[in-house]
């Protein structure tokens, strides 16, 4: 198996998690690596919104919750 099978090949990262942790996987295979980071994850300019959903939430007020990534439910948390 080739160890560099990406040697030559020029990849931009548009991502801001983990950033450096993907751009180090993809720089191993020996890609150079384009690191443009085009989301920013903010908190709420107002937090009221975030709270009452957050309290009706777990007083039961919600039969279900789907989340896709951890962020937000840190961010609801704290």
């Amino acid at each position: 198996m080739d160890a560099q099978p990406l040697a030559g090949r020029t990849i931009a990262v548009p991502e801001t998690r983990e950033l450096e942790v993907f751009a180090g996987l993809l720089e191993r295979r020996g890609a150079r690596v384009l690191r443009c980071p085009l989301v920013s994850i903010l908190d709420a300019p107002d937090p009221a919104p975030v709270l009452a959903f957050a309290r009706a939430f777990a007083a039961g007020d919600c039969d279900d919750l789907i989340l896709t990534t951890g962020e937000g439910l840190r961010r609801i948390l704290s």
